[in-house]
């Protein structure tokens, strides 16, 4: 039997021969590492294996500085911004008043139509109202030939109102004092004069000087300065009012016995001067005359930049007249009778009564009624 002979063959896979760079096991040390960078090209690219090189100690403590330093820059500007919206509208107004805010000045005369002029300038007829700059100014108001002068202060948001009286008749000789009636809106509002306080507005004072007065009026924590000129036997009015649109008006006291005109209790002037000034709007007034005994309430609408006239209707009280031997009675000019007359009404205040006898004569007597005491008038015609 023929021996037969089996061979292996083993074939194995072809594997191309690799050259080996450089070895990815641990790094050697800084030394080592450093001195194979030369010669090994890879390691050019060791940052595309994700691993930062460490910065410096140095270098990490001044990136920190800067951080800070941005952060603390940059908190200062935004509180500094912050702080300057908040405050713009706060300081605005007040370098608007002191560069000059405009005030308002009413200048009101009677009779009206008067003209007026301001630092020497035109400016239209009374009753007048403008808005100027706040300062001094000097004010010249002249009607026919009658020319008054003063000097005049205008505040910022404030209205200064001045009204020119003149007289029909001349100041009567040795009177030496004058009257001023102060009114502001609000009400309320301490008033001094030549640096005494005088009270709160409105009020009248009615013995100062003549010539020229400082009045200082203290308003809800803002204090107004003004110069005032007061003329012999004249009222000058000031009102201060807290806003431009605060125009004030006026009341005129027609009553045949002199009255007091209180509100709330103080004093805000009298019938005899020719007005009263006075806020817009309603206002309950106490008349009083102690001469008389007469006391009475009365409400009154004051409207912007106008005069309302206050009729005072005295009540009347009852008066006896009797005359010796008789005599014809007449009261200011009317005839009542002969006497004895009795309980005769009469309305409170002066009166003029003419007693007329065939061959006595007449003889005149002038009285006062009032409702503080029994009213009675008696004459003897015999004697002279």
């Amino acid at each position: 039997m023929a021996r037969t002979t089996l061979t292996t063959l083993i074939v194995r896979p072809s594997v191309p021969k690799t050259k080996i760079v450089a070895a990815f096991g641990k790094r050697g040390t800084e030394t080592s590492s450093s001195a194979a960078a030369g010669s090994d090209a890879t390691l050019e690219f060791a940052t595309e294996t994700g691993v930062a090189t460490k910065a410096p100690p140095f270098q990490i403590a001044l990136d920190r500085k800067r951080q800070i330093a941005a952060v603390v820059l940059g908190s200062f500007l935004f509180g500094a911004i912050t702080a300057g919206v908040y405050w713009k509208d706060r300081w605005l107004p007040t370098a608007a008043a002191a560069a000059g805010a405009p005030g308002s000045l009413r200048i009101e005369s009677d009779p009206v139509g008067a003209e007026v002029r301001l630092n020497g300038s035109p400016k239209g007829k009374t009753p007048l109202s403008l808005s100027v700059p706040a300062g001094q100014y000097t004010l010249s108001v002249q009607q026919a030939t009658n020319v008054k002068q003063l000097p005049v202060s205008v505040t910022s948001g404030a209205v200064t109102v001045h009204h020119i009286t003149w007289a029909e008749t001349p100041t009567v000789p040795g009177v030496e004092t004058g009257h001023l009636s102060v009114a502001t809106d609000p009400a309320g509002s301490t008033v001094l004069v030549d640096g005494e306080e005088r009270g709160v507005s409105p009020l009248t004072l009615r013995d100062l000087s003549v010539g020229q007065h400082r009045v200082v009026v203290r308003a809800r924590g803002t204090t107004y300065t003004r110069t005032v000129q007061i003329e012999a036997g004249a009222t000058a009015s000031l009102f201060i009012g807290g806003s431009q649109a605060a125009t004030p008006g006026s009341i005129a006291i027609d009553s045949a016995v002199s009255v007091q005109v209180f509100e709330d209790r103080r004093l805000i002037g009298t019938s005899d001067m020719d007005r009263i000034m006075l806020p817009a709007g309603d206002h309950e007034l106490e008349l009083v005359s102690d001469a008389v005994g007469f006391r009475a309430t009365r409400t009154v609408r004051v409207a912007a930049g106008e005069t309302a006239a206050l009729s005072v209707d005295l009540p009347r009280a009852p008066v006896s007249i009797n005359a010796v031997p008789w005599a014809e009675v007449f009261i200011d000019g009317t005839r009542a009778g002969e006497t004895p007359l009795g309980n005769l009404p009469q309305t409170l205040g002066p009166h003029e009564i003419l007693f007329r006898h065939p061959q006595l004569g007449e003889r005149r007597v002038n009285t006062v009624v009032t409702l503080k005491e029994t009213n009675r008038i008696s004459i003897d015609m015999r004697k002279r």
